[in-house]
Order: C-alpha cells, then structure tokens, then sequence
C-alpha cells in the first residue's frame, strides 16, 4: 500500500472540457447507486462538485475528496452527479475495455502491470476502481492512469531490449510503430558495425591482453579503497542511527509527558463542567420572565414553571467553554400556562435554590458554604451565579446546587456532633426535626449509614474507574499512533539513508570503473574512428564511381527516349495526314457525284458499285487542256477543274456502268 501523502495524489481529478465516457442511467432511476448503469457513452465534463471528507472518516480522508460530475453527453443527454468511478478519459476507457486479439471475450492480462484497490475503503473510487503498480526494474511504481502504467512498463522494456523488442514484449506495441520500420535499418548499420568492431578486434588482440593486466591491477585497487570506505561510511551511519534514536526517545517522552498534562487538564475541565447545573425536561424551577420583546429594557419578573425543552450552543470563540455549553430553556409558566423560549441558563433556578435564597434574604450568609464565581470566564453563568463550596471533615467540596451544598455540611455536622448538635448549628433544620426533637423517631444506626456510605462510594469508585479507563484507553490510542508515526518516519530516513549511501557507492565504483578501463578504451576508440575513417574513404570512392556509371546510363537512357519520342512523334502526324486525306478524298468523291447526277441526268445506280478513281483529261469531252503551272514541291498539275471519272470494276454479281 502507498504511504499516505501517495494516497492523496492516486486519484485522478478530471477538469471541466476533458472528453471522457461516463455511466449513463434512464432519468427515471430513483436511486443510481444501487442500479447498474444502463450503458457508457462519450462526452465532455461541463461541471464538477467536491465532497470533502469529515475528519472522522479516516479511511476517507486517505484518498481525497470525493467528486461528482456533470457531463454533456455526445447525443445531447446530460447526466448530472455522476460518482467519479463512472467517469473515465476517452483513451483511458478503450485501454481499459481492449480485449485479447486471440479471444475477443477474454480480457487482455496486462505485462508487468496490476490492478491494486482497497475493499476496506469507503472511497467508491478506491474500493471499485483503484490504482495502477508497474513493476520495473524490479520495484513497484504507482500510477493514477492504466494508459501512464502501461506507457512506463514499454518504456522500460525498449530501453532495456533496444532493436531485440517485439511486439509481443509490450502492452501497446501501436506506439513503438517506428522503432519497428527502424529496425531493419538499424540492422544493416549494426552488420556495418560488427565487421569494423571484427577487424578491429583483430588488430587490437595484443593490446586487449596488456589493458587485461591493467585492469585487474586497477580493480583490486578499486576494491579495497571501496571497501574502507564502506566501513566508514556504515560506522558514520551507526553512530547518526544512535544520535537519531537518542533524539527520537526524547521527544517520545516530551509528547508522553505534554499528553499526560493535557489528560489532567481535560480531567480539571470535567470536573468543571459538572459544576453548572443542567435541568431536565418537566423538572421544576423558577424562571425569569419579561413582557414580549422587552428583554433588554426591563428587568425580569420571577415566577414558578417547568422545563419543556432546551438546546444548547457554544460559547464564545473557542467553541465550548471551560464550563460546558450554554443552555437555552424554554420554560411553561404554572401559574398561567404562558410559555417562554430561548431564556439564558443564568436566568432559570432550581425550585429549592430559589426558595431557600429568598426565603433568607438575598445576602445571607450560609454555615459551611459560600458561593464562588469566576469573573475572569466568559461563561455569563460562571461570572453572575456561579457554583457553591461546602467545607465537610476539614476539605472543601464544590456542588452545582445550593441546597445540595447545605445538606452535606448539616450532614457532616449531624454526624460529628449526633445528639450535641444544635438548631443554631445546621442551614436547614427542618430537615432534622428527628435530630433536634427529643421524642422523634430515632434516626438510622450508624451501621446503616455506613452501608449506605459504602454503597455510594462503591458507585462513586466504579464511576471513577470507569472515567480513568476511557481516559487510558484515549491516551494508550494517541501513544501508540505517535509511535507508528514516529517508527514509519524513521523507517523512512534510514530507507532513505539507506538509498543515499547505495548511490553514492555505485557512483563512486562506476567511477573506478571508467577511470581503470580508461587507456584500454581510449585506444579501442582510436582504432575504431581509424577504420572507420578508412571504410568511409572506401565507401566515398565507391559512391563516386557508381554517381559515375549513373550518369553515364542515365545519358544513354535519356538518348533513347528522345529517340524514341521523335519516332512516335513522327508516326502520329502521318497518321493524321492520312486521315486528313482520306476525308479530302471522301468529300470529293461525294461532290463529283452529286455534281454528275446533275449535269447528266443519271438516274441512280440500282446497286452501290466499287468505284475507283482515275484522271481523265478535257479533251476527252472536246475541251482544250489547261497549261501546266510551276508549284514548289509538286508535280505540273492543270488549273483548271480536273474531272474524277468512277470506273466500276466488273464481277458475276454486280452490274456494268460505264461514264
């Protein structure tokens, strides 16, 4: 389990504007913490309430406030007061409800990472939802989010395998996709790498032998200055462990000894609190009484009545005082049935005490008993009534009553004096009217008063043990929290301690380390870099005469596509001339026809013949030739209109025309 002030910081707060997908239940659900909800579905945090918890529920107070969200969800609903266990992040819920490739109903088993809650919380959150521990490098991290865990533990595991990871090894191989494209290169450059490290090693043999004596020299020296400085280091630890728990007992007496003072004044302020008296409901009394909202204008009237109820609040600033609460009566008149509420404690007497101050006069002076008030308390009671002290067998006892305090001194004085005694010598004789009258009943043997007396001490004696046990019960509780307390701080520095001086001893042994290997690593690196810069000459020739061959395929490439290009060229644009002359040719033959027709008055051919075209001279048709004309680039040809004359070719099939 995580120390306390870990605690306070492994659950995670989400804010207002996060996406996340929260529990969702039908309006109508009276009670959402005893249903299960009816789905889960996206949306964005809108507000947000913090319950904090009460100092009385420890176990609560281990993992922060509790709060609940109000989310907006993505399809327009919005759910109010949603527990934090039922809010997830967006990305933190599709990891938590990912399922195995191999069984899509199984669960994926996380690699290196467990799920830790606390069932004896009653934080909803950490009882059902919990915290995250990852394991690496042999020890136990805490994490809030699953997604932070598993994100550690594939950390862990690249930066220990490097270019060995597969994809089996992680939890969320989906993040290392690069380190996967960049494992063939790195392949080829470790080759690359083996073959000079070969060469090398090769070259360096005898030298690796003389560096091996070195080293073991180096190291045994390393050996035993680490080793003497261990043992000073652990004698320095032992006499600061014995300072510190030499500190440590002393300050356990201190606090043993202010909570031992602390537990008498409680007891003191016990015994003070018992002093003012407390009226039950219905008991009777007599009580002040002001006409309706004159309290402060007038001074009050006295009249006999019964307690029908009180309630108490604390005084002044410090909470209660050092007499208890004050205590506000609500009080039935007898004589009228009229009723008073709120009447202030010092305002309200016993019947008998009332009785027996007026009956004597306000400033009598009582046998045994005076009256002590305490004008420094901020207590109003305490400062204008106050309580009594009766002197009994020599000792002064204090009672919260005033006839209570006269009958123990009579007592006391009836039973030091027995038939001696005298009217003049009690407060209430009328209450040992058997004591003073000569043929009274006789008054209870000494042994039944001793029963009686016994009895009340046995009560008395009970009581007080019963105070003592709880009070020893209370200071044994804080003693013992203060000592786990003290112990876990303790535990802690010498763990702390403890992790200090391990650094320290594995810097100061990797520093030996480095310093012995420093001349045998010194001339492998020279030797690396020299044939590394050897193999780069090599490679930079070689990079340079394959440019070359580029080049020079590349030029004769090139000259083939022209070549190329050029012969499509020049078949394209004959191809288009031959279908430019070949529409020539069909538009002409059409007009000559057409032409024909007119002329001649033929009448249409009976069947379409094959017609091939031929020049016919004009003096066929008893016209002059034409002179020939000089063109560049073309034959003599006649200007004026040269006639094209079809000539059917003859077949068994088709007819003879002839024009």
């Amino acid at each position: 389990m995580p120390n306390m002030k870990q605690q306070h910081t492994l659950k995670p707060l989400l804010k207002i504007g996060d996406e996340v997908t929260a529990a969702w239940w039908p309006p109508s659900t009276p009670d959402i913490s005893e249903v299960a909800p009816s789905g889960w579905y996206r949306g964005v945090i809108s507000s947000y309430k913090t319950l904090h918890p009460t100092n009385n529920t420890s176990s609560n107070n281990c993992y922060g406030p509790v709060r609940f969200y109000s989310v907006n969800f993505d399809d327009g609903d919005v759910g109010n007061d949603i527990p934090e266990h039922f809010v997830f992040l967006q990305d933190e819920y599709e990891i938590m409800t990912m399922k195995d490739d191999d069984d899509d109903d199984e669960d994926i088993v996380w690699k290196g990472v467990r799920t830790v809650t606390d069932r004896h919380s009653d934080d909803p959150w950490a009882k059902h939802v919990g915290w995250y521990v990852a394991t690496i490098d042999g020890e136990d991290h805490t994490f809030s989010l699953l997604s932070d865990a598993l994100r550690a533990y594939d950390s862990f595991v690249v930066s220990t395998k490097g270019f060995k990871t597969k994809k089996e090894h992680l939890n969320l191989p989906g993040d290392w996709d690069k380190l996967f494209r960049d494992k063939a290169k790195g392949e080829k450059h470790k080759l690359e790498i083996e073959e000079l490290e070969e060469r090398h090693d090769k070259e360096m043999e005898k030298l690796r032998v003389k560096a091996e004596v070195d080293q073991e020299s180096a190291v045994r020296m390393a050996v035993v200055k680490e080793e003497r400085k261990v043992r000073e280091v652990q004698h320095k630890i032992k006499i600061e462990y014995k300072e510190q728990s030499k500190k440590e007992m002393e300050k356990l007496k201190r606090q043993y000894e202010q909570e031992n003072v602390r537990r008498l004044e409680e007891e003191a302020r016990a015994e003070k609190q018992k002093l003012k008296p407390r009226y039950q409901v219905g008991e009777e009394v007599y009580a002040a009484w002001w006409p309706d909202d004159k309290k402060k204008d007038e001074q009050p009237l006295w009249y006999p009545g019964r307690v029908k109820s009180y309630r108490d609040q604390r005084v002044g600033t410090k909470g209660v005082g050092e007499y208890g609460v004050v205590r506000l009566y609500k009080v039935v008149y007898t004589d009228d049935g009229t009723e008073q509420e709120n009447i202030p404690e010092h305002f309200v007497f016993p019947k008998e005490d009332y009785l027996l101050s007026t009956s004597n006069g306000i400033h009598h002076e009582w046998k045994g008993v005076r009256n002590f008030v305490d004008k420094a308390s901020e207590d109003v009671w305490a400062s204008l009534i106050g309580y009594y002290v009766a002197i009994i067998d020599g000792k002064e006892q204090s009672f919260p009553r005033l006839s209570e305090a006269l009958q123990a001194y009579d007592a006391s004085i009836a039973k030091r004096k027995g038939d001696k005694t005298k009217q003049s010598d009690l407060n209430i004789p009328e209450n040992w009217g058997w004591l003073l009258t000569p043929n009274a009943p006789a008054p209870p043997t000494v042994e039944e008063l001793m029963e009686e007396l016994h009895e009340t001490r046995l009560k008395i004696t009970e009581q007080e043990k019963m105070c003592v046990k709880s009070f020893e019960e209370k200071h044994d509780t804080e003693k013992e929290l203060a000592v786990k307390a003290a112990l876990a701080e303790e535990r802690r520095r010498t763990q702390d301690m403890k992790r200090k001086l391990r650094k320290e001893l594995t810097g100061f042994h990797e520093n030996e380390m480095k310093r012995a290997r420093q001349m045998f690593e010194g001339d492998k690196t020279n030797a690396i870099e020299m044939a590394l810069s050897n193999a780069r000459k090599e490679q930079e020739l070689s990079l340079e005469k394959q440019r070359g061959d580029l080049e020079q395929h590349f030029n004769y490439e090139k000259d083939k596509a022209m070549q190329f290009v050029k012969l499509e060229t020049r078949q394209q644009l004959k191809s288009e001339m031959q279908a430019e002359f070949n529409n020539l040719k069909n538009e002409i033959e059409k007009e000559i026809e057409q032409r024909l027709r007119t002329e001649y008055s033929l009448p249409p051919p009976p069947k379409r013949a094959k017609v091939s075209l031929s020049l016919i001279p004009r003096s066929a048709f008893g016209m002059s030739s034409p002179k020939p004309t000089e063109q560049k680039g073309k034959e003599n040809m006649p200007e004026g209109d040269s006639l094209l004359t079809p000539q059917s070719e003859k077949s068994s099939a088709e007819d003879e025309a002839q024009i």
